[in-house]
């Protein structure tokens, strides 16, 4: 029996995760203003995106901004989300459990 080795299997389709739905008009982003803003994990990296969206540590940012914050990690914007958060869980937390969880203190 002869088998076709060319042919592809269709590749199925990705579902969005329900955390991060499709950017819609009514998604600002945070900084500028604009439309159609993605949700972005304060915390990135294996476990700590998890910890993130766990912790509701997101925000909408467009996707010039997004790349903005993902180009200059720990410098600008998002070194200022990331001690933004720090401080928003440190209200419910102690320093010591956010440094167990996210490994950094960046106060």
């Amino acid at each position: 029996m002869l088998v076709n080795t060319f042919f592809k299997e269709p590749k199925k389709k990705k579902h969005r995760a329900k955390n991060n739905p499709k950017p819609t008009a009514d998604s600002i982003c945070r900084y500028c203003k604009n439309n159609y803003a993605t949700t972005h994990e304060v915390y990135e990296g294996t476990g700590r995106r998890q910890l993130s969206i766990k912790y509701c540590m997101q925000v909408k940012l467009c996707m010039k901004c997004h790349q903005e914050v993902q180009q200059h990690p720990l410098q600008g914007k998002d070194l200022e989300l990331k001690q933004e958060f720090q401080l928003k869980f440190e209200k419910t937390h102690t320093r010591e459990e956010f440094r167990k969880l996210f490994t950094t203190n960046y106060l």
